[in-house]
């Protein structure tokens, strides 16, 4: 008699038929299980899904078959029996997102976290945060922040690589369009900003995305140059022998010199600088960051006009991190997700104190503080949530400082604080002589008129009283 099959292999076959997409992650987050809906969903063969590792994260830096992992990834809070439904999403090979709704099913191990069973359900979904505002971002749980950022990654598409570019703020949109309009023209640009504000990383991504294929350019295009400590020989020595190379190996693109801090260029490498620029048959693109506007610098003689005019052909300016506040919520969750990868131990978001906390401070070091605060906090935190007992105890002295901050000295209304004591004083001297006009004013050294007018003048009494006639009465024998 043939054994009837058991409950284990019976279910595993109803999942692989379910037109659903079902998978299946094991407590390492590898796709131990994934039925042909999930192949067909994600237009990748089974064979390729299983055994993928799932990372939380929503970085450019990885692509293929990582990436539609990570797109994969449930928040890690589902592990705990924090999230019983979500969404999860695809990213084809054009970029696109296609996301649908998710629910999550621990199964109990021995172990915990145990296994985890995905199934993915109904159409896409239209993008929840697109047209969120300020508050609204600010307010948002981890996973919701997670899906914005993967609208922005695939906005932005393959070619550009979205770290410090994150943001939905005015600043950030216009910085993103330049950033598109100098790649796509292969225009010089300057990179104007306080430090930490991500300058090489805009300069690098502007280089990055306009080539053609998409692909990254060969080593040696792109020549780093610091304006800081560089001098004239070197210079021209590096220059020389990069526009050699270019000539020799023929290349149809010219180089790019991407000169960090090009504001601190002695005045000798400024004129070499300029000279190569100037020379006939030389195609030299040039991107350079800076602290602050080259053109008060010439203004002052500190830099030559022509040099600066060459270089600033298009000028980006980063805002400092304090300026766009609002965007603070989608940086630090990048940055929790840039932590994910390749980590045992994953991270969904920050707890709501947490990120009230990090919106609190003022971040003087800008986008690289944040990345390095948020970094200290991921190694500390022990759940799925960044607590504030995790963030740096800078972040927490500087809330203090704020609520307990000094209150300001009041200023001080002469004529309204000294006809307040006037008029308190004559409301005592009435009421110890029981309304007695003439001898309250012989108490405050006034006569009698001039009582009266000020008993008017401080609206104690009717302005017909400040006219009536004066009377003389008689006086005690002690007075």
């Amino acid at each position: 008699m043939p054994r009837p099959p058991s409950q284990s292999r019976t279910l595993i076959r109803t999942l692989e038929g379910s037109r659903t997409p079902i998978y299946l992650l094991d407590r390492e987050r590898r796709i131990v299980f994934a039925n042909e809906a999930l192949a067909a969903w994600a237009r990748r063969p089974l064979a390729e899904l299983v055994g993928l590792r799932c990372d939380y994260h929503t970085s450019a830096s990885v692509g293929g078959l990582r990436e539609l992992a990570a797109s994969l990834c449930p928040p890690p809070a589902a592990w705990e029996d924090e999230l019983a439904a979500g969404s999860v999403a695809v990213i084809d090979a054009d970029g696109r997102l296609d996301r649908r709704a998710a629910r999550f099913v621990p199964l109990p191990q021995a172990e915990s976290p145990g296994e985890l069973l995905v199934a993915v359900c109904g159409p896409a979904l239209a993008p929840s945060l697109r047209a969120a505002g300020a508050r609204e971002v600010a307010q948002a749980t981890g996973s919701e922040l997670h899906v914005r950022l993967q609208q922005l990654r695939s906005e932005l598409g393959r070619r550009y690589h979205i770290g410090q570019l994150i943001g939905q703020s005015d600043a950030m949109n216009l910085v993103r369009t330049q950033v598109q309009i100098a790649a796509q023209a292969g225009a010089n640009a300057l990179i104007v900003g306080p430090p930490g504000s991500g300058r090489e990383h805009v300069a690098r991504t502007i280089f990055y995305a306009g080539s053609e294929t998409g692909a990254v350019p060969e080593v040696g295009q792109l020549v780093p140059l610091d304006g800081a400590v560089i001098d004239a020989e070197e210079l021209q020595a590096i220059l020389v022998a990069v526009l050699r190379r270019q000539a020799d190996q023929k290349r149809e693109q010219p180089p790019t010199a991407l000169v960090l801090d090009i504001d601190r260029l002695s005045s000798a490498a400024q004129q070499e600088l300029a000279a190569f620029l100037q020379l006939p048959g030389i195609k030299l693109r040039l991107l350079a960051t800076a602290r602050s506007s080259l053109a008060r610098r010439t203004s002052r003689g500190k830099f030559r006009h022509d040099l600066a005019c060459a270089v600033s052909s298009l000028t980006i300016r980063l805002p400092a991190l304090a300026r766009r506040s609002e965007d603070l919520p989608l940086l630090a969750q990048y940055f929790l997700e840039e932590a994910n990868i390749g980590a045992s131990r994953q991270l969904t978001g920050f707890a709501r104190p947490a990120l009230e906390a990090i919106l609190t401070y003022d971040w003087p070091g800008n986008i690289a503080e944040l990345a390095q605060a948020v970094a200290e906090a991921c190694a500390r935190a022990a759940g799925p949530h960044v607590l504030p007992s995790d963030l740096p105890d800078r972040i927490h002295l500087a809330a203090g400082a704020v609520a307990h901050a000094p209150r300001m000295p009041q200023p001080i209304q002469l004529d309204p604080f000294l006809a307040d004591i006037e008029r308190e004083l004559i409301q005592r001297a009435l009421a110890s002589t029981r309304n007695n006009k003439t001898r309250a004013a012989q108490m405050l050294g006034l006569s009698r008129a001039r009582f009266l007018r000020r008993m008017a003048q401080l609206g104690l009494a009717p302005p017909p009283l400040a006219e009536e006639p004066v009377i003389f009465e008689p006086l005690d024998d002690e007075a």
